[in-house]
């Protein structure tokens, strides 16, 4: 069966941003490092978990809309967490479900038992809860809150789910359940203001916080004077990616579900929604090779003109480093040098067996160690490693994620400062073309071209 890939919602667009603290310490990573990552390969980072990314969520344009055709109703945030909603009676509803201990205290506390003549009590069928009598004055709102809470089908049809009881044992059974109810206290009064007392008065009395004995005037209560701490209403939703499991199920967390799995596929959108951040933060973005694959780095890069003069050292580095294109940094002691660098061994894995390894594995006697270096190879490798740094951050080598590292040939001066000044530019923010794909570095032998994005 053909794959129909994740959900597209007719509905929303949904985009996703890096979260500021995640974010953060990522751009301090590649600052640090002077390595350059491939865009995608950022973006299915900041995508990969859900406490590293924001989501932002809009309604769609129907397509052939006319400009004043009505606008969507606003989205409905619950205040508390920001959970949004498609309407506010939806927000409200959670609000008084998840979050209704941050303005009530809430106890059960005796009372009296309802009075009246009470001949019958009403049951449901569907969960054998006693109801209360047909002619209690709080009975329809009592049924209508309990269809809400424990019913799934119609109000209309629960009607005829409901019997009623004649035994006196059972309406005395109803009038000892209604001696508990849960009251819910106002807990937000703002604090009395001081009072300053003559001599021989008494400070007055506190007045109590308000109490209800019923969740619906708790909640008109609530809404009468606290509406704005329960819900806002915006036109575009920004929703924190780790509080996905906390969104109801709907249209709403479909959408989001969806676009998050195409991202994670192929994160085009989430990718050109970095760019602009990325430049702000003064990383550099340009494209390399023939697929045009965007890369990002902390470093300026510079071009050599012809002609440009180095140290001797760094002169023969950069010369050899651009005759072989894409050399893993780890070759060049080897290739450029001509003996071998010694690989320490980890101390961990000679101190200590490995967790979970056999005992054929822990007794086997570790690798011999490379010959040490003479003082004359060693002064050598230290000169080598100063100068691949010193070339990687001052731009003139890039170094790749999976330690390649690549010098671009010398240009003219006209065309190093066209380069060199549109990709310092804070102000151009490119989108990358439909057709970028992610690719592995290119190999040694593959024509290679870099161009700032422009």
């Amino acid at each position: 069966m053909r794959d129909q890939g994740p959900y597209i919602s007719p509905f929303f667009n949904v985009v996703f941003y890096p979260e500021d603290t995640g974010f953060s310490a990522l751009a301090k990573a590649i600052r640090t490092s002077c390595r350059t990552y491939e865009l995608f390969e950022i973006a299915r980072v900041i995508i990969g978990k859900n406490d590293r990314f924001v989501a932002v969520i809009q309604h769609k344009i129907p397509e052939g809309a006319s400009a004043d055709a009505p606008k969507p109703a606003p989205f409905a945030v619950a205040v508390p967490d920001g959970v949004p909603f498609e309407n506010e009676a939806a927000a409200i509803a959670y609000v008084l479900d998840k979050h209704l201990g941050q303005f009530f205290d809430v106890a059960e506390v005796e009372v009296e038992a309802p009075k009246g003549n009470f001949q019958v009590v009403n049951k449901c069928m569907v969960t054998g809860e006693l109801l209360g009598p047909p002619n209690y004055h709080r009975y329809n709102l009592i049924v209508q809150q309990h269809h809400a809470a424990h019913i799934k089908i119609p109000f209309e049809a629960y009607r005829g789910r409901i019997e009623s009881v004649r035994e006196p044992e059972v309406i005395a059974q109803w009038l000892e359940k209604m001696k508990k109810t849960t009251r819910y206290t106002w807990k937000l009064s703002p604090a009395p203001a001081p009072v300053v007392l003559a001599e021989g008065e008494t400070a007055p009395e506190p007045v109590p916080a308000p109490a209800f004995d019923t969740v619906e005037e708790a909640k008109n209560f609530l809404l009468a004077q606290a509406r704005d701490k329960v819900v806002r209403t915006t036109e575009a939703v920004r929703f924190h990616g780790k509080n996905l499991e906390t969104l109801p199920q709907g249209e709403l967390r479909r959408s989001l579900e969806g676009a998050l799995e195409r991202q994670r596929r192929f994160p085009l959108d989430t990718a050109n929604a970095l760019r602009g951040r990325l430049r702000r933060e003064g990383f550099t973005i340009f494209k390399k090779g023939s697929k045009g694959i965007s890369y990002v780095c902390a470093v300026k890069r510079k071009f050599r003109v012809p002609g440009q003069v180095f140290a001797d050292s760094i002169g023969a580095l950069i010369g050899f480093i651009e005759a072989h294109p894409m050399i893993k940094a780890s070759e060049l002691a080897d290739k450029f040098l001509g003996f071998s660098a010694p690989v320490a061994a980890k101390p961990a894995e000679v101190a200590a067996p490995v967790e979970g390894a056999t005992t054929e594995e822990a007794a086997a006697p570790a690798a011999a160690p490379a010959p040490a270096l003479t003082v004359e190879q060693m002064a050598k490798l230290n000169r080598l490693n100063g100068d691949l740094r010193w070339l990687v951050s001052e731009g003139y080598v890039t170094e790749f994620i999976d330690g390649r590292i690549f010098a671009p040939p010398a240009v003219v001066e006209a065309r190093k400062k066209e380069i060199e000044g549109a990709e310092h530019d804070p102000e151009n923010f490119p989108e990358a073309p439909a057709s970028e794909t992610p690719a592995p570095a290119p190999a040694a032998s593959e024509p290679e071209s870099e161009t700032p994005e422009s």
